[in-house]
């Protein structure tokens, strides 16, 4: 898993980031939230990036992921972040707040974050540690987003989102996923083909889900 969200990052990151340089950026990111519909179940996320109104510098960064097998009644994979941040230099963040999952529980989290906006490409780049004691998580969290448009009310849509952790005492994984999205977008709603590739623990249990995905933009 982590040798694939690195080769995926080389491959799609760099001929998009120097494409990028070229864009205008955009100074207030929509509120985003997705539901995947797949053969092993259903996944939703909801991702909040935003700066705090009136308070330079300051911001807010949130992704909520669940998702639940369809045989289950209620969902034992549970993500959950929730970070102030603050702009140290541009695009650069300081990053501190809390993290939850049913298995660990709530934890208080530091890091920083790299976070570059465009008109059809967005980048966050977020790596981070997960409580400070012999439990602690290191954990790194990208995000790319790209946008082409097709007309004046049709945009094409491309995402890689990944993400990978373990613990600091031992080395040992704790958690990733590499998500894949792919479809098109009308206006603020966007829909298509998904892939969340899941693994969990030391022995690395893993999870797949294929199936479609809808998603809508909001507050921009």
């Amino acid at each position: 898993m982590k040798k694939t969200i690195l080769l995926a990052v080389y491959l799609i990151f760099i001929p998009v980031w120097f494409y990028s340089q070229n864009e205008a950026p955009v100074s207030n990111p929509p509120v985003i939230f997705e539901a995947l519909a797949g053969n092993k179940g259903f996944a939703s996320q909801m991702m909040v990036n935003k700066g705090i109104e009136g308070i330079r510098g300051l911001g807010f960064f949130s992704v909520a992921n669940i998702s639940s097998k369809w045989s289950e009644d209620n969902s034992k994979d549970e993500m959950i972040q929730a970070n102030i941040t603050f702009e140290v230099i541009k695009n650069l963040r300081l990053v501190g707040g809390s993290h939850y999952t049913p298995n660990t529980g709530l934890r208080p989290t530091a890091g920083f974050m790299y976070s570059k906006n465009f008109k059809d490409f967005l980048l966050v780049v977020n790596p981070r540690f997960i409580g400070f004691s012999k439990s602690s998580i290191a954990e790194g969290f990208l995000m790319m987003e790209y946008k082409p448009k097709i007309n004046e009310n049709w945009n094409g849509y491309a995402r890689i989102q990944g993400l990978y952790s373990e613990t600091i005492k031992d080395g040992e994984h704790a958690r990733s996923y590499l998500m894949l999205r792919i479809g098109v977008s009308y206006r603020s709603v966007t829909f298509g083909a998904g892939a969340n590739f899941d693994s969990y623990g030391p022995f690395k249990e893993s999870k797949q889900n294929y199936g479609v995905f809808a998603a809508v933009r909001l507050f921009n």
